[in-house]
């Protein structure tokens, strides 16, 4: 008997070392095979990790209220949508894009366990274009993207563009005015007060594709300009013009100025 359990100590001694490795490896593989197995349990047969809430953050309150109404369609049309592991957020961006003319950037972000974050920002508007009696905010790229609402309204004052064309409709989205003709009408709106002495009352267009531009000043001058050339070389034009050619007495009766024609001038007196 002491032979034998001498035996079986001696031979345990000697395979110990071999076994120990393998030990330690199968209590690895069952702690990762539980953890697995524990984590598709909690995936697919708990909500744990089911979509319970869609937050938008940086949006004004009804273009969030527009952003969650998709996001929350999307997640229908998505396979095992409402599993936050499987929401494409990719989709649920260019969906946003697609639907809300007035983003300028979106992020979608999934947070644990159970939230859908989307981050907006919308753009700012750099004119008003009013056409066939609606108001629109329309952005650096000449692109309309909303209509314009008291309740939407910045806390700056915009120039305001009317169109006199009310047969050609204005499509969200789409591009409207030509970005070269907005960048033109940005310089103008910042140097004609100072040249003209007046603050600009009113901006027309014969039409969305017109070339020429007509303001109207508070003084009741009417300047029109060609939107194809530079804005600063007219505004020099106009500059010696009022300061060399036009008397005080025909300022005070003046109608309108053109400079639509290439290294000309034109202008009229009220009466004349």
């Amino acid at each position: 008997m002491r032979i034998r359990l001498t035996d079986w100590r001696w031979n345990w001694r000697r395979a110990a070392p071999r076994l120990v490795p393998w030990l330690s490896i199968g209590l690895l593989v069952t702690l990762v095979l539980g953890a697995v197995v524990l984590f598709a349990w909690l995936l697919f047969f708990t909500d744990i990790f089911t979509v319970q809430a869609v937050t938008v953050v940086d949006a004004r309150e009804h273009t969030g209220e527009h952003a969650r109404e998709i996001i929350d369609s999307k997640l229908q049309q998505m396979a095992l949508s409402r599993n936050i592991f499987f929401v494409q957020t990719e989709v649920l961006e260019a969906a946003l894009y697609d639907a809300l003319p007035q983003v300028r950037t979106v992020h979608v972000q999934r947070k644990l366990p159970g939230t859908i974050k989307a981050v907006v920002q919308e753009k700012t508007p750099v004119v008003l274009l009013l056409s066939s009696g609606r108001y629109y905010f329309v952005d650096d790229s000449g692109i309309p993207y909303e209509e314009a609402r008291l309740e939407t309204l910045p806390g700056i004052v915009l120039p305001t563009i009317r169109n006199d064309d009310t047969q050609t409709p204005v499509t969200l989205g789409v591009v409207a005015l030509a970005p070269e003709f907005v960048a033109f009408l940005q310089a103008i709106q910042a140097g004609l007060p100072t040249i003209a002495g007046s603050e600009v009352a009113q901006i027309r267009i014969p039409s969305l594709s017109s070339r020429e531009v007509h303001v109207v000043l508070g003084n009741n001058w009417t300047i029109k300009f060609d939107v194809s050339r530079s804005a600063e070389r007219q505004l020099t034009l106009l500059s010696q013009l009022l300061s060399s050619m036009v008397s005080e007495t025909e300022k005070q009766q003046l109608e309108y100025i053109d400079l639509r024609v290439i290294n000309r001038v034109y202008y009229r007196t009220r009466g004349a």
